[in-house]
């Protein structure tokens, strides 16, 4: 299932069969309790793929409490890369020290026959990283004896 935006601020909501891939039904809005009603008429629904939207959820837990929920593939490659992006950013200091600064100079050419074998200096690697960039833990509290 998912919606989509006629104009402006006017949503409809489709809902396609995984299986055969064509649309079963199709209307407007994006109503929980429309998509919960239209799940209790068919209580043969397993599973359910959708987006992120709250009141998708709220309406299929309505209407087909026992049904799996997945998210679809789209939400998935899209929350994905914005996990590795953060990642990446939170990183950024540890990734660039990662490469060692011979290779990044004006005057290095590689062999275009030989690749780079990847390096890891003492101070890039993954322990110390995570070191650099995770807070250290608070010191625990000692009680007065």
């Amino acid at each position: 299932m998912d919606d989509f935006a006629l104009y402006a601020d006017v949503y409809g909501t489709l809902l396609v069969d995984a299986d055969t891939r064509l649309p079963i039904t199709l209307w407007a809005g994006r109503d929980a309790e429309q998509l919960a009603a239209w799940l209790r008429t068919r209580p043969g629904v397993n599973v359910v793929c959708r987006d992120g939207s709250l009141v998708y959820r709220q309406g299929i837990t309505d209407g087909a409490p026992d049904a799996v929920q997945v998210s679809d593939r789209f939400h998935l490659w899209q929350g994905l890369s914005k996990r590795v992006s953060d990642i990446a950013a939170a990183h950024r200091g540890c990734l660039s020290a990662a490469v060692p600064e011979s290779e990044t100079g004006p005057h290095h050419h590689r062999s275009r026959n030989r690749p780079r074998r990847p390096t890891l200096p003492l101070a890039a690697t993954p322990s110390a990283c995570s070191r650099r960039c995770t807070p250290s833990p608070a010191p625990a509290a000692r009680s007065a004896p």
